[in-house]
């Protein structure tokens, strides 16, 4: 960018020192041509400081993006819940409860406070079987005998 305007001041500057305006129509011509190309100059050391401060801009952009993603999706080291959590419980545990999937037969885990929640279904994320139902308050288990459900107090608890 320096070099574009002193290559264009030199022009100027020889344009003035030779009086190309006084020298007939061509001169006129050049004489604007050299003012036409010092306002391009200006602008587009304009434009470039513009570019410059877009570009510190974004990369703060970028930064604090970055800074947010990882507290919502990393969350903090010290957050169990994975960036996820309740404003008025940011200092409580929270519970989990692990059930197996009669169907597959893996182990889940279940944040404890979905249990409580009217008209939630929990599912399998292995297989997709239903595995607890909040409406009739039990868990759906596919035992050998046929269907049964478990209460509540068979959950097993863990932090």
């Amino acid at each position: 960018m320096a070099e574009l305007r002193r290559r264009v001041s030199q022009l100027s500057d020889l344009a003035e020192r030779i009086d190309l305006r006084e020298r007939g129509r061509e001169g006129r011509l050049l004489a604007d041509m050299v003012d036409v190309l010092r306002e391009l100059s200006l602008d587009i050391e304009e434009v470039s400081q513009n570019q410059e401060e877009l570009e510190e801009y974004v990369e703060e952009i970028d930064s604090d993006l970055m800074s947010l993603e990882e507290d919502v999706y990393l969350g903090d080291d010290d957050d169990e819940t994975d960036g996820l959590f309740d404003a008025d419980d940011e200092d409580d545990e929270v519970s989990y409860i692990e059930l197996e999937c009669p169907v597959c037969e893996l182990e889940s885990s279940y944040n404890e406070s979905l249990f409580s929640e009217d008209g939630i279904q929990l599912t399998c994320p292995h297989c997709g079987n239903v595995v607890f139902d909040s409406d009739e308050d039990c868990l759906v288990v596919d035992d050998e005998d046929g269907d049964w459900e478990a209460d509540d107090d068979d959950l097993e608890l863990f932090d």
